[in-house]
């Protein structure tokens, strides 16, 4: 068994290739590393290899590593960005820039299909990719995920502390539902807009996926056609490791 770990600002998610085959990953906060190990892992079989995926910096995954060693005397297999790779070709005028997260999920996304493609991360951060049936990746926008749009009023104005809001309506009477729905309606756009572009460039449909822990509540506000794949990312790093593999 081989084991795949996408590792985020907010969460950790990890799965086998059996697990991600069966549309199913586990996961927990990203800022509780030490009970994922302990609550988690300390019982899982021992795998034959573990391939990560991490935005964090590798001097805050180290007691991650040193666990993997000690238990499993393994040392995780890196992901990477790259310039070219499985037929995608990194747009980034200097490609090690652009978020692992981001060009795994773009590989996944070219292994499904051939179509102009537009990849929707929605977590901390929500990043929104192009991608031109010809695998070249256009660029893309970063966006404050929605939970930071709100702390972004909230904690840099005079507004009194509010309540959350989880109401959605573009016609909001009161603060708390208009900075909620002010950030829906930001991403929302963006997606759509953004969707709309290549679709004129590339005059062509476009295939819009959606991706990371907010996925489904944008996905039940956007107009156009897409799918929702909680695991893009970990289908990306299992895509990158089955090629590693071959060659």
């Amino acid at each position: 068994m081989d084991l795949y770990v996408d590792i985020g600002n907010s969460a950790v998610k990890w799965a086998s290739a059996e697990d991600l085959m069966a549309g199913v990953a586990h996961h927990a906060d990203s800022r509780d590393l030490g009970r994922i190990l302990i609550g988690h892992w300390q019982t899982m079989p021992k795998p034959d290899h573990v391939y990560l995926s991490s935005v964090l910096k590798v001097s805050k995954l180290s007691e991650l590593i040193d666990w993997m060693w000690r238990h499993w005397r393994l040392a995780p297999v890196m992901a990477e960005t790259r310039p070219k790779e499985l037929g995608v070709i990194n747009g980034y005028r200097q490609p090690t820039q652009l978020g692992v997260d981001r060009w795994l999920a773009l590989l996944a996304a070219r292994s499904l299909s051939d179509m102009p493609v537009i990849v929707v991360d929605c977590g901390t951060a929500t990043t929104i990719d192009a991608m031109d049936a010809m695998g070249r990746h256009l660029g893309g926008v970063i966006l404050p995920g929605l939970q930071l749009f709100r702390r972004s009023l909230t904690e840099g104005t005079d507004l009194p502390p509010l309540n959350e809001s989880d109401v959605i309506d573009y016609f909001a009477t009161d603060t708390a539902t208009g900075i909620t729905s002010g950030a829906m309606l930001a991403t929302v756009a963006s997606v759509e807009w953004m969707t709309q572009m290549v679709r004129e460039k590339s005059t062509q449909d476009v295939e819009c996926l959606l991706t990371g822990g907010l996925a489904g509540l944008l996905s039940q506000q956007l107009v156009t056609s897409h799918r929702v794949m909680p695991n893009l990312v970990l289908q990306g790093l299992l895509v990158q490791a089955a090629d590693k593999n071959q060659s």
